[in-house]
């Protein structure tokens, strides 16, 4: 969102301020269906395996039904530890 280039006047060099990140991240975890979004959580700060973990079993399976599908890709919360 920082600009490259600016107009100033000759000689003189275009000072100007650049957006920066303020606050707290803000994760959103969702599920979409072809029916649109079934199941969506927000969490302020980042996301863990614990997290997702609670988003699974309390936001997303109960939207499910029978035959559903899940696909997930192999970010590493997705996954449990190896024992």
């Amino acid at each position: 969102m920082t600009r490259v280039y600016g107009r100033g006047k000759v000689g003189e060099r275009v000072v100007t301020n650049a957006p920066r990140n303020r606050g707290r991240n803000t994760s959103v975890l969702g599920a979409l269906s072809i029916d649109g979004l079934i199941a969506s959580m927000t969490v302020i700060g980042s996301t863990n395996k614990t997290i997702f973990e609670v988003y699974i079993e309390q936001i997303l399976v109960p939207q499910l039904w029978p035959g559903a599908i899940v696909l997930m890709d192999n970010l590493s919360i997705h996954g449990r530890a190896k024992n």
